[in-house]
């Protein structure tokens, strides 16, 4: 079960919701509490691996409970709570790292002429990497404040909690565990619950109108490199940038519309990054809670910018090589994060000058920049990538791949392409080719033009024509989810 799907649309979401406001409508705080737990328990158990998974879950969650509240205990000498701490962020890196990393080791063993090993994990939870963040951020902060203290059952809900264990964004304690406590929020808000569906269901049009109909085109053109040449080629690469941030943030849209019907706030993971007029600025809009993670428990305690500029940097390009490793065991995201390690260092460098630039052109290069990169990350390995990139440079400008183009119509447009076929035969190459420009088009406007979601959410306020617009794209959206693709994040 997922989030967009029928089975958690209309049988999943609707009861844990119902449950939930009779329990709290009834002043059952800590039974509200319960059903939303069970409820994330079970949403996990039906995720792949299943039981196993839910087991891993529970147990890390119960291993950095334990270090947190009992290990980092205020009436602990300071370096006995620091051998805690460190254990207990030594204990999930080591576990994220058995789970997802063993198979890159052996490969790196290997090229450095070291003995070849085989040594699966046992099981991968979903979300690890989310989860296993917001552990070590957990510990981390009770070391630095001693009198963070939660109950297991906050803890728990925190950490399994159903709309951001599979694809964050990387929630901290302190910002969720007090709304679950919070009596205020335990009346229902309608104006939340309408404000709430409308994010829900644009997070549902992102991923399945936009971000999947594009993914068709990606995932042809990917295996099909040597016969792009330029023009298609830059297609193909604009499509998977459009395709991974309305894929991604579409998630997140969903996860937080979910929580305004619970009358809670998620912290936003998404702010236009498509916008942004340089390296720098993208960082600050791109998978925020990410970056905010890495600048407060890796960049600012390896000494940030309070050592001279070149540890400054080194520190920058080695949180992007983290980065890089975070996303996946492979030399490509690796390359991906020194790509954009790089490019941090030097919009730094050059900032005063190309702050005097014109926007636009600012604009153009940092967009160009996050383009030729996102090719590291979304070809299987480095030879893919580069293969792309030579396709793009020397492939020379061709006509439109006619097959590409037939291949990844979208669903909505097969009809029209069918009558276009029937009057005009000839004409059916030229309109494929204009439905999937107009698709990119479309996809440009609301991630570098329009309002963002967060900001039509701010500025919700009923109406007729909200209504029409929010029940359309939800008929439409569900319409379409016998063709859902797995979110591109959830495999990180």
């Amino acid at each position: 079960m997922v989030l967009p799907s029928y089975s958690f649309i209309f049988i999943f979401l609707p009861i844990t919701l119902i449950l939930y406001w009779i329990a709290t409508s009834r002043n059952l705080y800590t039974a509200g509490k319960l059903i939303l737990l069970i409820s994330s328990l079970l949403f996990y158990a039906f995720l792949s691996p299943g039981i196993k998974g839910l087991c891993a879950l529970m147990i890390s969650a119960a291993v950095s409970f334990l270090i947190a509240n009992i290990g980092l205990s205020p009436g602990r000498s300071q370096s006995l709570r620091k051998l805690f701490m460190i254990t207990g962020v030594v204990l999930n890196i080591a576990f994220l790292v058995y789970c997802r990393y063993l198979s890159y080791i052996e490969q790196l063993t290997v090229y450095a002429g070291g003995p070849s090993f085989t040594f699966e994990a046992i099981v991968v939870p979903v979300g690890i990497s989310y989860f296993t963040f917001s552990q070590i951020a957990y510990i981390v902060d009770s070391y630095r404040d001693p009198q963070i203290s939660y109950s297991a059952i906050d803890y728990l809900l925190f950490i399994s909690f159903f709309p951001k264990i599979t694809v964050g964004p990387i929630a901290l304690t302190s910002e969720m565990i007090p709304q679950f406590n919070d009596v205020s929020r335990k009346q229902i808000n309608f104006d939340n619950m309408a404000k709430g569906f409308y994010r829900f269901t644009l997070g549902l049009s992102k991923k399945l109108l936009i971000a999947d109909n594009l993914g068709k085109f990606v995932d042809v053109g990917y295996v099909n490199i040597p016969n792009l040449g330029t023009s298609n080629a830059i297609l193909v690469i604009l499509s998977y940038t459009l395709q991974i941030y309305f894929d991604f943030s579409g998630y997140c849209d969903l996860a937080s519309g979910i929580c305004l019907m619970l009358n809670l706030d998620l912290c936003e993971n998404f702010d236009g990054p498509y916008r942004s007029l340089s390296i720098s600025e993208f960082w600050k809009r791109w998978h925020i809670t990410l970056t905010r993670f890495f600048r407060n428990y890796l960049y600012i305690p390896m000494g940030g910018n309070r050592k001279g500029k070149v540890r400054t940097y080194l520190n920058n390009l080695f949180i992007f090589l983290v980065s890089g490793l975070w996303h996946g065991a492979a030399t490509h995201f690796v390359i991906w994060g020194l790509i954009h390690g790089i490019g941090i260092i030097i919009s730094k460098l050059i900032s005063p000058v190309s702050i005097k630039a014109p926007k636009i052109i600012r604009w153009a290069v940092t967009f160009a920049f996050v383009n030729l990169a996102w090719v590291f990350f979304r070809a299987a390995d480095t030879t893919m990538a580069f293969e792309m990139l030579r396709q793009l440079f020397t492939g020379g400008f061709v006509p439109l791949n006619s097959a590409l183009i037939a291949a990844c119509i979208p669903t909505e447009c097969q009809l029209l392409q069918w009558m276009i076929l029937k009057i005009a035969p000839d004409f059916t190459y030229y309109s494929g080719c204009i439905i999937w420009i107009c698709l990119i088009l479309i996809a440009l406007y609301f991630s570098a033009v329009s309002k963002t979601v967060r900001q039509r959410c701010d500025h919700f306020s009923p109406s007729a024509k909200k209504v029409a617009i929010t029940v359309i794209l939800f008929v439409w959206s569900v319409l379409s989810l016998s063709e859902v693709a797995e979110f591109i994040y959830v495999n990180f």
